[in-house]
């Protein structure tokens, strides 16, 4: 466990040199697509909630939701449009699960679930633009 967190903090702040946040599945000119990078350091294991206002994933603060949300409005990670798609890609990005599945959307939250790994309920947030057009945010984590 320790030795992920390691790779994951490196990975973090190797990507801290860009000035554009690099998360969510991207096709490249093959039509591949990537995972998408955090821009912040994951939440440790179990429950986590961000205090009140905060975001836990796949960013932190205000102000790179509002950068996130403008690169969504021209055209860039539409995934992050989709709240179940957000909760896959943090199972995967964060919580290192090999085959997350995403139940249906319940207001604000999702519950995931993988087969080796259990399941996780996430809380999201649209903290800049709400409705179909808003990025979904991860709020809180809560170990089922």
């Amino acid at each position: 466990m320790l030795a992920a967190l390691t790779l994951v903090a490196a990975v973090s702040v190797a990507g801290c040199g860009s000035t554009a946040p690099q998360s969510g599945p991207q096709s490249g000119p093959t039509g591949s697509m990537t995972q998408p990078t955090p821009m912040a350091t994951p939440p440790p294991a179990g429950s986590t909630t961000a205090a009140p206002g905060a975001l836990l994933w796949p960013v932190t603060d205000a102000t790179q939701a509002k950068a996130l949300q403008a690169q969504v409005d021209q055209g860039s990670q539409a995934w992050l449009l989709d709240p179940s798609e957000v909760a896959t890609n943090y199972a995967t990005t964060v919580l290192q699960w090999r085959a997350p599945s995403a139940g249906a959307p319940d207001g604000g939250t999702v519950v995931v679930t993988d087969p080796d790994a259990g399941s996780v309920t996430l809380t999201l947030v649209q903290p800049a633009t709400t409705g179909s057009a808003g990025v979904w945010i991860v709020s809180t984590e809560q170990r089922n």
